[in-house]
């Protein structure tokens, strides 16, 4: 390495630019350096300390094999040997639809691409990233109605809106370069007004001009009683609902049945909240929507509101306008991009996409299964029955929202289970190959940011030991593994020229460029300005979801905090329970007083921690981090009962 080397960090989405300096691995810390994404040259917390796993002990550095019910190292070509006869045995035994391919997002665009032509070479779907579904209602909701399911503008045309709306989001916390690099600076400077729509006040409410508090799982019915308010009023944009939408005559008609005055007393905000959130869309010439994990609980209702009342608005197509997913893992959205998911192909490309089909064939030498593959979930579920291999490349499917003791046995029953990690975890305590893989920090590549700004890797250390990359160890698998050894036979360079050739998306585009390309490099920052990437090139309105689910007697709805990402972030949480004072003195609990957590609808899952009683909190919902929540989440729990 030499004395100063420049990369992206590798802690979340945003994309920063990073500076390690010779002696810094060891001191475990990193500078900012000015970017597209950090425009001030700042790091957060987490990207300072990203180097720290520079030297961490406690690193994979020899790949590890399974011997007498012991993991033990091995070399390579052992270890190497071992995986291919436990994988392909179960192709052999039972076909490749029997094997789950399960990726990460912090591997990089290659590793992720090479990963799913892996899978789909040896002829299965099955390959998933858990990214995928942190945020599958909203990029679900935008890939049907809108076309790609991906943020829709440029992080810095923030700058541009009159309008923010930040719904299920804290991206103080959560993507706190972006916010103080974007948001907090159009608030601040350019008068763009900020509204926070959240059952809990946070960080980000510090800054908010306005925070609606709905009770939890009826942001939808909100956000179609603000819809139907701007209808009756006028405040639509006529020229681009006729121009550009679809349906929106039934759309309309099913927003005359929603009253707003009931809504408001159906989700617990005042009457007049609902006229305010109208106002401000209506009087906002620019408004775009800041979206994250908490608007993922309702099946889709509230991203679906969203959607609706920016097309009602006109708001889609110009900086300042549209639609983000405030994604929180580094290369969340490349995953999905380059094809790591069940249901596509890379550059989101339908598995029955002719086209697409015929650039894989050209490439592969044979073209992709057609049949939709399993999700993580259902994999995982399918454990031992249907599935009966599994190559997990930086994920830990061991902690998932399943009961711990199930996803044990569920691991074990694998014939054949190779994880390629940076550490050892509760899923390579259960593996028969253990491989040691190389961190952001240790790799090229390319990675995508939450922006869809695809930028280059640069190695600013060398793996520990006997670790490679997980583009490597891929390669050296898949070349065992595959009809065609040489189809796998190139480094990151050629594979990702490679994934140019397949995937529109990743054509011509030059580094720190956002996809999809416009010629002669160039990228595109704001996506629709004249059409959809719909089938007819409009944006077709939803059909209202306005249910709202009531809470059981004596119970309280739960809002659970998202992780930080990043090798070593978990642990951060705390142990406090979020509480109103009025629940409280109903409970007759104190603040710092030890209670109890349990699912409403009984179970033996249950958390002890302590009240934190605050009036950032709605009455009747309470709040814990995501850590601390894990048994509640696991046993599926969305209502709770609190015991001193």
């Amino acid at each position: 390495m030499t004395d100063e080397q420049s990369t992206v960090c590798p802690m979340c989405a945003v994309g920063c630019q990073l500076t390690v300096s010779g002696g810094s691995p060891d001191a475990g810390r990193a500078s900012g350096r000015a970017g597209p994404a950090n425009p001030q040259g700042t790091l957060c917390r987490r990207g300072i300390r990203a180097p720290r796993v520079l030297g961490d002990d406690d690193r994979l550095d020899a790949p590890l094999v399974r011997e007498d019910g012991e993991l033990v190292e091995a070399d390579w070509e052992t270890a190497l040997d071992r995986a291919t006869d436990g994988l392909g045995g179960v192709v052999a035994e039972a076909g490749a639809d029997a094997l789950a391919f399960l990726g990460a997002p912090h591997c990089t665009n290659e590793e992720n691409y090479r990963l799913q032509k892996l899978a789909r070479v040896l002829g299965t779907n099955n390959v998933d990233n858990r990214a995928r579904a942190c945020h599958d209602a909203a990029a679900g909701a935008l890939e049907a109605r809108f076309g790609y399911p991906a943020t829709s503008f440029a992080a810095e045309d923030v700058l541009e809106t009159d309008l923010l709306l930040a719904v299920g989001a804290n991206p103080a916390v959560q993507q706190p370069v972006f916010f103080d690099s974007f948001v907090r600076p159009a608030v601040n400077e350019r008068d763009a007004t900020l509204v926070q729509v959240d059952p809990q006040a946070n960080e980000t409410t510090r800054l908010a001009d306005h925070h609606v508090a709905p009770r939890p799982g009826a942001d939808a019915l909100l956000l179609q009683a603000v819809c139907a308010r701007l209808a009756e009023r006028g405040d639509v944009d006529e020229s681009f609902v006729a121009a550009r939408t679809t349906g929106d005559e039934v759309y309309r008609e099913a927003l005359a049945d929603v009253d707003a005055a009931e809504a408001a007393a159906e989700t617990g905000v005042p009457p007049e909240a609902v006229d305010a959130l109208a106002d401000a869309v209506a009087d906002a010439e620019r408004v775009a929507v800041l979206a994250a994990t908490g608007v993922e609980n309702d099946d889709g209702a509230t991203p679906n509101a969203l959607l609706d009342l920016l097309t009602l608005t006109g708001n889609v197509g110009e900086p300042g306008t549209g639609f983000a997913i405030l994604r929180g893992l580094a290369n969340e959205q490349g995953a999905s991009d380059v094809g790591c998911r069940p249901t596509g192909l890379p550059g989101h490309a339908a598995l029955d996409d002719a086209a697409a089909r015929e650039r894989l064939a050209d490439a592969w030498g044979v073209a992709p299964p057609e049949t939709p593959g399993l999700t993580e979930r259902e994999a995982l579920e399918g454990f031992g029955e249907r599935v009966r291999g599994a190559l997990v490349v930086g994920e830990n499917p061991a902690v998932s929202k399943y009961d711990e003791e199930w996803v044990a046995d569920r691991l074990d029953a694998l014939d054949s289970l190779v994880v390629l990690d940076v550490f050892e975890s509760e899923t390579t305590a259960h593996a028969d190959v253990v491989l040691p893989a190389a961190v952001g920090l240790e790799k090229g590549g390319t990675v995508t940011s939450l922006d869809r700004r695809v930028q280059t890797l640069t190695p600013v250390a060398e793996p520990p030991g006997d670790a490679r990359s997980d583009h490597a160890i891929l390669g050296a698998l898949a070349r065992r593994l595959a009809p065609d050894p040489d189809c796998f036979a190139g480094d990151v360079a050629e594979t990702a020229t490679e994934l140019a050739a397949v995937s529109p998306l990743h054509g011509d585009l030059d580094d720190g460029e956002r996809w999809p390309p416009t010629g002669s490099g160039s990228g595109t920052d704001t996506l629709y300005a004249e059409s959809f990437a719909t089938p007819d090139g409009k944006a077709a309105f939803s059909t209202p979801d306005v249910s709202v689910s009531a809470l059981p007697e004596g119970a309280f709805a739960l809002v659970v905090g998202s992780r930080a990402g990043g090798f070593g972030a978990a642990g951060e949480g705390d142990d406090r329970l979020r509480l109103n004072p009025t629940d409280a003195a109903e409970l007759g609990v104190a603040d710092g007083e030890a209670v109890t957590v349990t699912p409403a609808d009984g179970g033996d899952a249950a958390v002890e921690v302590v009240a934190d009683v605050t009036d950032a909190m709605r009455a009747g919902t309470v709040a814990l981090h995501a850590d601390v929540a894990d048994p509640l989440v696991r046993a599926g729990a969305t209502a709770v009962r609190i015991t001193p």
